[in-house]
């Protein structure tokens, strides 16, 4: 394995130097960073070339949703065809999007909504195939669930430094070479991922007969993945609502820069909870995984929000952020277990759809509590609302 460290022990090292694995890993990478990136550089270029918020605002939500509802299908593609040529076909429909956007001569909300629609439809999945090139790569087990821990912990750091980077590169030219960055790195990212040797075995599945096709297609119909599923949404709320929720307590406490550090902490103690977890060796299901950690998100939102002074409030949020890297973790190793390895690109999207969807509505949740309480007393509702989804899954949760 290129390690010194006992196999029956395993290294994050281990893992990253599998043959091949860091040929697959880094371009996979460099394409979640130009999606980090494209958020911000799209709604600054729209807004700087239109004059208008609402424009901006508008192609943005419609990129968001076509991402959405288009994530179970371009798995399903992928899962039968392969990765090689959907991957391909979607890196360069949206990088070409993407420019195309940031030199539309035109001010047509109609037309950039609809190429907002088509960047939307086509965001390739690095992160879902990368997933299913770790699984299959590496043997089952604490390897695994290294490679799996250290992709969800670097994805979060991406994430978090990656609109950081865009707003870099704003500060130093403008919006239109942060979007035509983004572009080049989707185009990059995909030629470089689908021409690597773990890629290349993805060769997806065609099936024989329309009864398999019907068994295959459906992830959500696995026992026991459905309540997995179900189960992430609650993290997704804590997400959310502290999307919002380190804005709101920064204002309160006339300090700007508390809103980004908020944010700032919450991602590295997210990171940090990851790897921390990725080193431990769990006896018990994921479905009994994540009832503990989900406990142990919803007690500490609910116990950070109850005291509400804005000491607790950052210390508790460091502490929310410890329990997200690993409920994922925890959701893509399910899926990884629970799932035909025939649609395992789905099955990895079905874990982000529903923690996105959470995020969704934890971010919408907050904002209508904030309107009638304080920041602390909008995060124990939303604590509650979150706990209200566990329970509505426990039973079969902690079957699975």
């Amino acid at each position: 394995m290129g390690d010194d460290v006992p196999s029956t022990h395993p290294s994050y090292r281990a893992a990253l130097m599998y043959p091949h694995i860091l040929r697959s890993f880094l371009p996979s990478m460099l394409g979640r960073l130009s999606l980090a990136v494209s958020g911000l550089a799209l709604v600054l270029h729209l807004q700087a070339t239109t004059g208008s918020f609402t424009v901006s605002g508008a192609v943005t939500a419609a990129f968001g949703i076509a991402n959405v509802v288009a994530t179970p299908w371009r798995a399903r593609a992928i899962d039968r065809f392969g990765q090689a040529w959907p991957l391909a076909g979607l890196g360069a429909v949206h990088a070409v999007t993407l420019a195309v956007l940031a030199g539309a001569p035109t001010d047509d909300r109609p037309v950039l909504v609809c190429l907002g629609v088509v960047a939307g439809l086509s965001a390739p999945p690095f992160g879902a195939t990368m997933r299913v090139v770790w699984s299959q790569a590496l043997p089952e087990g604490l390897l695994r669930t290294r490679g799996l821990s250290l992709d969800a912990v670097t994805e979060e750091i991406v994430f978090t430094a990656g609109p950081l980077a865009g707003a870099a590169l704003i500060a130093v030219s403008d919006p239109l070479v942060a979007l035509l960055a983004s572009a080049g790195l989707t185009a990059l990212g995909a030629g470089s991922y689908v021409t690597s040797p773990l890629s290349l075995r993805q060769r997806g599945h065609v099936p024989d007969a329309v009864g398999e096709v019907a068994e295959v297609i459906r992830p959500l119909r696995t026992p026991g993945f459905l309540p997995v599923v179900w189960a992430l949404l609650a993290p997704g709320i804590i997400l959310g609502a502290v999307e919002i929720a380190a804005p709101a307590i920064g204002v309160a406490a006339g300090s700007t820069v508390l809103a980004g550090a908020l944010l700032a902490v919450f991602a590295g103690a997210s990171a940090l909870g990851g790897l921390l977890y990725g080193r431990l060796e769990w006896k018990l299901s994921p479905g009994r995984r994540l009832v503990i950690l989900g406990a142990g998100l919803i007690g500490t939102t609910a116990l950070s929000g109850l005291i509400g002074s804005t000491g607790v409030l950052v210390v508790g949020i460091g502490l929310m952020g410890a329990f997200i890297a690993p409920m994922l973790i925890t959701g893509y190793l399910a899926a990884d277990q629970l799932t035909d390895a025939r649609v395992h690109t789905e099955a990895s999207s079905w874990i982000n759809t529903s923690v996105n969807l959470g995020a969704a509505l934890g971010s919408g949740l907050y904002g209508l509590f904030l309107d009638e309480v304080t920041p602390g007393s909008s995060l124990v509702l939303c604590a509650v609302a979150a706990a209200l989804v566990t329970a509505a899954g426990f039973f079969r949760l902690v079957k699975t």
